[in-house]
């Protein structure tokens, strides 16, 4: 009985994600289907725009840090620059694909913040699949849905928006760290691109114990009362790494969160990681061409010595069959 409640309560979750999916407020056509099968726009919504990385006013541009490997990285107006440049290569080639950022990341590595400015800059729309079941359980956080229900039924959830998302085009999506422990997962997932935020476990554990280490289910979890929370972080995520490090490694393409000069400490700005992302996606993209080209690009040895395509007769076609032969 317990087995049978739990399933009719995924599926009437399942119903409830179908139901938040259908009111997003933007467009997303699902590939090689009737064009009338849209997630409709909210008229009152507008379109985001194209422009992504702006100078602040106040910002202190007086020098750059000597010996930037990334010397753009610090300067705004040249990373919009490069950001343009590598978009209008990749978006022809790019028809629509998928973005998966689960970035495969780690709690921390900021998929969601870079999820939005990269969907922005591609004209994508963004998809958290936290916050679609956070909605789809009348905007429970998602560290109540683990305390209620468990992880492994959050995870199931987890799954069930990857399966309705995948067949969509124009998308980008941030998926929780553990989505990659289910094989299936990887099965719509990599219909896209995969896409790994990688960043220090000491870096990661500082940002979520800035962030509240109680928004994090896993790593809250009979955590010590009066213990160092930055510490506590930094354990948790070094062993889940441990165990994830096999399946984050079959991601398409793997992005550094390390910062350098004045953002050392802190890590790479967010626009930083974004163009890291695009140029990955971009290398991937243009190398998965030239090697369509060059399975293109061959020739048939001999091919002189054909004198027609035509079906030849076989030789023994003018063979005569005896009486006791069966024809």
């Amino acid at each position: 009985m317990a087995g049978g409640a739990r399933a009719g309560q995924v599926q009437r979750s399942s119903a409830a994600l179908r139901s938040v999916a259908s009111q997003v407020p933007f467009t997303a056509h699902r590939a090689n289907f009737s064009s009338k099968r849209v997630l409709r726009q909210d008229a009152r919504v507008e379109a985001p725009s194209r422009v992504v990385v702006v100078r602040a006013e106040q910002a202190d541009l007086t020098g750059l840090t000597p010996g930037h490997p990334y010397p753009w990285e610090e300067d705004f107006d040249l990373l919009g620059d490069k950001v343009k440049e590598v978009t209008d290569q990749l978006l022809p080639d790019l028809r629509g694909c998928n973005i998966w950022l689960f970035q495969v990341g780690m709690m921390g590595s900021g998929k969601s913040t870079v999820g939005k400015m990269l969907a922005n800059t591609l004209k994508y729309a963004f998809f958290d699949t936290d916050s679609v079941i956070e909605l789809a359980h009348d905007k429970k956080p998602v560290s109540q849905i683990f305390a209620e229900e468990g992880q492994d039924y959050f995870r199931q959830c987890e799954s069930q928006i990857i399966k309705e998302l995948s067949p969509y085009r124009n998308l980008v999506i941030s998926t929780g760290g553990g989505a990659v422990l289910k094989p299936q997962n990887w099965g719509y997932m990599h219909l896209g691109i995969v896409a790994w935020l990688n960043g220090d476990t000491e870096l990661l554990a500082r940002r979520v114990a800035k962030d509240g280490i109680e928004k994090r289910p896993l790593l809250a979890a009979d955590a010590p009362e009066g213990a160092d929370m930055q510490q506590v972080a930094k354990t948790k995520l070094d062993a889940l790494l441990e165990d994830r490090r096999k399946y984050y490694e079959n991601a398409d393409v793997v992005v550094t969160l390390e910062g350098y000069g004045k953002d050392l400490e802190d890590g790479a700005p967010t626009a930083a990681v974004m163009y890291r992302l695009l140029t990955a996606i971009n290398d991937k993209v243009q190398a998965k061409k030239r090697e369509q080209a060059e399975r293109m690009n061959f020739t048939i040895e001999g091919a002189d010595q054909l004198k027609t395509m035509r079906t030849m007769d076989s030789p023994a076609g003018g063979l005569q069959l005896d009486g006791n032969q069966a024809p």
